[in-house]
């Protein structure tokens, strides 16, 4: 449950809501600007209307029963770093003028920032060290360039930075991170301990600051690189301090932080170490390596790879099988000129370029590497430079669809099954519980499933799939077809496959026109309620031209007449199953969408089922229709058709070891 707040006086927002409380106890305030209730700028200097825009934020905690003190989170975005740099001063009487001295919590972004710093000075090891979720203790030690005593000095200043070495780095964005800001925000509200060497200087030097004081400079025998300890985070600030989560809570964001950096920094070892828990350990490697480590071995196996240059544009990287998704773009891990970045348009690019190889609202894993001229990219839209403006963002989307579209077509898309059970026994029946011989099969070839797998051609063939080639052995549990190919044993679920087939076949011959047509020869009647009549009249049309008759016979009843051949096999049943499914499917976004579902159950209920008990023969003419369209290796829905067990998985699970 969830209710708009808006404060008495304000005109209405269009598109938009001010506040919004949710579960009656948490209050999400939209984006708020430098103008007033009336949505007018008054103030036309930068202090003015940032004071606004804090006098709209109490005004809408105010209309929800809230205070200052009540703030816990805020996130500010300023289009002119300039400006804002110049009236820190002024920023910060304004901001007490308003809220006075009640300060919110920040993300914790220590973590990330000290392995930034430790990436942009060269380093090819990386130790993150936390105690308490980070909140006691974070230490991240770094092999790389170091600092000189004067350098180790200045980057606790505010607005120091080796970063920018020219006008062209502001636009740029040639390093990670924030520039010139993190050591003197972390050690403005922390204990900071900061000892450094350079490779061939014969001391180091260790610096110790606290709330922004520098407390200790001394030499120091050290190795080569940086290390950096932040403890006590927000010790002297405790009402910040509170509002931190849990510890397990702040470890999930390190654990991710480090996880981002690591996919996008392959040839950098990365250690994270919890307490006395190795929770990451990812030592140098190609990108197939670090996903193995970090996102499981089972997922760098199912990688496919990507390789596209062009004058304005190369995508690299590697995406997982359709087999292994997750229902957001979590491990879907994006960069652009190197960086990590956020970015909703290319995600779902990605995720449209698989179609229906996914279950629905799932996403792929894997990552992706996109490298654009810098003029195209626009890295400032926020401090964290994690999200990106793109000058041609759809000609990208466009053309990353295509790359990924084009590999999935030539890549065998069978994932490979770990073994973690013993391997059932296999079933020895064929149809009937006896092995069928040639003249069985071709007496049978009209009656019963055979029936169903008279799938009409059109004159266009499909374009076929390279998909390995496979002898059938036996039917398990009259569910899968157990085979043999050049990997080893192939299991396949015969109704996901045969599914996949009549959609594509289905999908063929309405992109033709030349969708086949049966008459039943009983017409069959369906009795529907006021609502379901309704939904079955929206879609007449489309099914009229997918094969079917359909005429309205009274109130609420119809009279189906002829159905596609493809369905006709089934028998009443499946034809009241399939249209029964496609009342029931509710609203569509838009004409294509209600066309694509249509085809899904025609497709679904014209499909071999499991428990169809079928012949050597039959399973053969399942192998080689899957062959014969381009995307066999998912149904309609998403689920894989076929998966792999390799000899090496069987050797691993009888424990072989040798010959």
């Amino acid at each position: 449950m969830h209710k708009i707040i808006q404060p008495d006086g304000w005109k209405q927002p269009k598109g938009y809501a001010n506040g919004v409380l949710a579960d009656g106890a948490r209050l999400y305030i939209g984006g708020q600007i430098g103008w007033n209730e009336d949505q007018v700028f008054v103030a036309k200097d930068f202090v003015g209307q940032m004071e606004q825009a804090l006098k709209n934020i109490v005004a809408v905690l105010e209309a929800a029963g809230g205070k200052p003190e009540h703030l816990a989170r805020l996130t500010w975005y300023v289009t002119d770093k300039k400006e804002y740099l110049a009236n820190q001063r002024e920023v910060g009487q304004a901001y007490q003028r308003i809220l006075g001295k009640h300060f919110p919590a920040m993300t914790m972004v220590v973590v990330k920032e000290l392995v930034e710093n430790a990436l942009d000075a060269g380093a090819s090891r990386i130790v993150v060290r936390v105690e308490e979720g980070g909140i006691a203790l974070v230490s991240v030690r770094d092999d790389g360039y170091g600092m000189e005593r004067e350098d180790a000095l200045l980057a606790f200043q505010k607005h120091a930075t080796s970063k920018i070495r020219d006008f062209d780095d502001l636009l740029a964005a040639p390093t990670t991170g924030f520039r010139g800001e993190a050591l003197a925000s972390i050690a403005a509200v922390a204990r900071v301990r900061l000892t450094t060497c350079e490779p061939d200087a014969k001391n180091g030097t260790r610096v110790l600051v606290e709330d922004n004081r520098v407390e200790l400079v001394e030499d120091i025998a050290a190795p080569a690189g940086t290390t950096v300890e932040v403890a006590e985070l927000f010790h002297a600030l405790p009402a910040r301090a509170k509002h931190l989560k849990r510890p397990a809570t702040e470890l999930r964001h390190i654990m991710r932080a480090v996880t981002v950096l690591a996919i996008a920094n392959p040839g950098v070892g990365f250690e994270l170490v919890h307490g006395e828990r190795t929770l990451i350990d990812a030592p140098p490697g190609d990108m197939r390596e670090r996903i193995g480590v970090l996102l499981g071995r089972e997922t760098a196996r199912e990688l496919v790879e990507l390789d596209f240059e062009s004058p304005t544009l190369s995508i690299a990287g590697m995406l997982a099988k359709p087999a292994i998704t997750l229902r957001s773009p979590q491990k879907l891990f994006l960069h652009i000129n190197a960086r990590p970045v956020q970015a909703r348009p290319l995600a779902y690019a990605i995720r449209a370029a698989y179609g229906n190889l996914l279950h629905e609202g799932h996403f792929p894993v894997g990552a992706l590497f996109l490298t654009l001229p810098s003029e195209d990219v626009d890295a400032n839209v926020h401090p964290a430079k994690q999200m990106v403006r793109l000058a041609r963002e759809d000609a990208v989307c466009s053309a990353l669809r295509q790359v990924i579209e084009q590999v999935l077509r030539e890549e065998a898309l069978v994932p490979h099954l770990k073994l973690g059970e013993p391997v059932p026994a296999l079933s020895h029946a064929t149809a009937a519980g006896a092995v069928a011989t040639a003249g069985d099969v071709a007496m049978a070839a009209t009656a019963g499933v055979q029936a169903q797998l008279a799938v009409e051609q059109t004159d266009q063939p499909l374009s076929t799939s390279n998909l390995p080639g496979m002898r059938p052995l036996e039917l398990l549990d009259d569910r899968y077809i157990i085979a043999k190919g050049p990997d080893g044993v192939y299991i396949i679920d015969f109704h996901a496959a045969h599914e996949r087939v009549m959609y594509e076949r289905l999908r063929l011959q309405s992109q033709y026109q030349r969708v086949g047509t049966q008459e039943l020869l009983e017409p069959l009647s369906l009795e529907l309620s006021r609502a379901e009549s309704s939904a079955l009249e929206q879609v007449l049309p489309e099914l009229g031209e997918l094969g079917f008759a359909i005429e309205r016979f009274g109130a609420s009843s119809f009279i189906v007449r002829s159905v596609p051949a493809l369905l006709a096999g089934g028998g009443p049943r499946r034809v009241r199953e399939a249209l029964q499914e496609i009342i029931e499917s509710g609203s569509m976004k838009s004409a294509q969408e209600r066309h694509e579902r249509l085809l899904y159950s025609i497709a679904c209920h014209s499909a071999l089922r499991a428990g169809d008990k079928l012949t050597l023969a039959q399973m053969e003419f399942v192998i080689r229709e899957m062959a014969s369209i381009p995307n066999p290796y998912a149904c309609v829905h998403g689920r894989p058709t076929v998966m792999t067990i390799t000899p090496a998985e069987l050797d691993r699970k009888f424990k072989r070891t040798g010959f």
